[in-house]
């Protein structure tokens, strides 16, 4: 067992440089007040800044669902709150964004055969629920995966409503081929996965070990259904294995691990966290983003005087001058830090300052792509993949490159971006913008955030995401990037410039 947790293999978080995530040593016990059935989201996450808040059609700020729920784990019984993203039996498949919190639609499960071909069964809807361990993150830097079983017959129901109260008894490792076929060779990422039962349930009250697990639930039925369910790599006509599942783990070697190897955000982390990006993010609008008069297009000779003398004002006290400059600056020295918090904390708030907030979520995605593997050559005018070099390092440091882009330059990336991220939808993953998952099978939730979309293949004989996926809008409607390079048309400009 402690092999298989040694063999596990992730890539380095990015972790902000101005705050320090550690390992978790132990969770907080909850105050001895009795546990209930039914037990809604708590709602504080976005109580605190209103400027960079997820607010309801109430009016209201909605739950975190990962932050706002303690995971409160009690050590006599190893139960844990639980966050159900996808409940067992579910037709549809869901997961929570780290970002906003919020849960989402994310596929439709069919039946399918087992690609591994080592089970005989059909594989359909998850004989499972999928939860996530709040305020925990995994190997690869996402919530921490919990699987959970219960008899009871309307789990399903209240499950995703409210956190629930999980009893763990065991993991496994997940390993993930991130594209194509990775079969024979050593690229699989891993994490650990863990495994409990509702605590709820009179009838798994016993259950302490995997070995009494296994007498109640077939593992290994569950276990093709997690490499099965959510799909398979695929290279032309060809598919191949995305996931691979280890044997069951204890629990006290899994626990270990994770102590040592996963990522338990505190009160106090998260306040930290939280604070040093809201920072971050007023400095990107209000230092960058913001108009101000030196990028204003002067169209009378005295508009002209009072630019011109704004500029030389500025170039004398050594500071960047219009639009592209501040960002230039702005991207060497916070490049990292913001790209970090646009995958952990919420920017801005639509309904209290619409401009603010679609510049961010613009400059989100603009700075996210960078961090995944894309960047736009100002040179060349296109966005383009950004390989790797012998060293194994990105051929393109936007750092260092953004120094050769000026305000016509940012225009045409911004203005590309749609066309761009709808021609990844052919690629392992891509990106789509989810205002209100309100599509016929969607959670029905309000997100405004940049989600990643895995791009596997389900091996149907009708498959019904082909069509939703065709369907799908990627990039928000009626929004258009606030252009930045403007023309002086003062009678006098033909003279300065």
């Amino acid at each position: 067992m402690l092999l298989r947790l040694c063999q596990l293999k992730s890539r380095p978080l990015h972790l902000i440089l101005l705050i320090t995530l550690s390992s978790c040593s132990v969770f907080k016990s909850p105050e001895p007040n009795g546990s209930e059935l039914l037990t809604s989201f708590p709602n504080q996450w976005y109580s605190k800044n209103h400027k960079h808040a997820l607010i309801g059609t109430d009016g209201s700020p909605v739950p975190h669902m990962l932050f706002d729920t303690q995971p409160e784990f009690r050590s006599e019984n190893r139960v844990v709150n639980v966050v159900i993203g996808t409940p067992e039996n579910s037709q549809h498949a869901y997961s929570i964004d780290l970002y906003s919190g919020q849960r989402h639609y994310t596929h439709t499960y069919c039946k399918q055969k087992d690609v591994w071909s080592s089970y005989t069964g059909t594989i359909h809807r998850p004989v499972f629920s999928i939860g996530y361990l709040p305020r925990a993150l995994d190997q690869l830097g996402e919530p921490q995966k919990v699987i959970v079983w219960s008899s009871s017959k309307d789990y399903h129901q209240t499950a995703v409503h409210n956190y629930r109260h999980v009893k763990l008894v065991g993991a496994f490792v997940e390993q993930l081929c991130q594209e194509g076929n990775c079969l024979g060779k050593s690229n699989w990422l891993s994490r650990l996965v863990f495994i409990g039962v509702d605590a709820e349930d009179p009838q798994l009250a016993k259950i302490s070990n995997t070995t009494e697990f296994k007498k109640l639930f077939d593992w290994n039925t569950s276990k093709a259904y997690l490499e099965n369910i959510d799909g398979r790599n695929a290279i032309g006509d060809g598919t191949y294995p995305a996931v691979r599942v280890s044997q069951l783990i204890e629990f006290d070697d899994a626990f270990d691990f994770f102590k040592k190897r996963s990522i338990f955000l505190t009160d106090e982390k998260l306040e930290k966290i939280r604070k040093g990006c809201h920072a971050l993010y007023d400095a990107l609008w209000d230092d960058v983003g913001r108009v101000r008069p030196e990028d204003i297009a002067a169209i009378t000779n005295e508009e002209l005087a009072k630019k011109t003398n704004i500029i030389k004002d500025l170039r004398k006290k050594n500071l960047p001058v219009g639009f592209a400059a501040r960002l230039q600056t702005f991207t060497k020295k916070y490049y990292q830090e913001v790209s970090t918090c646009e995958k952990f904390i919420y920017h801005g708030n639509i309904n209290r300052d619409p401009e603010s907030f679609w510049f961010l979520s613009y400059m989100g995605i603009y700075f996210r792509l960078h961090r995944e593997g894309y960047y736009f050559d100002c040179s060349h005018g296109t966005w383009m993949r950004n390989v790797l070099n012998d060293q194994g390092e990105r051929v393109y440091d936007l750092k260092k490159g953004i120094s050769q882009c000026n305000e016509k330059m940012i225009d045409q990336a911004m203005d590309y971006l749609p066309n761009f991220l709808a021609g990844l939808k052919g690629e392992a993953e891509y990106f789509r913008f989810i205002d209100y998952d309100n599509q016929t099978h969607g959670a029905h939730s309000k997100l405004y955030s940049w989600i990643k979309v895995k791009s596997l293949r389900m091996a149907c004989s009708e498959d019904p995401n082909k069509k939703l996926k065709k369907e799908l809008n990627l990039f928000p409607e009626d929004i258009k990037w606030k252009v930045r390079n403007v023309k002086d048309t003062a009678p006098d400009s033909k003279l300065i410039y």
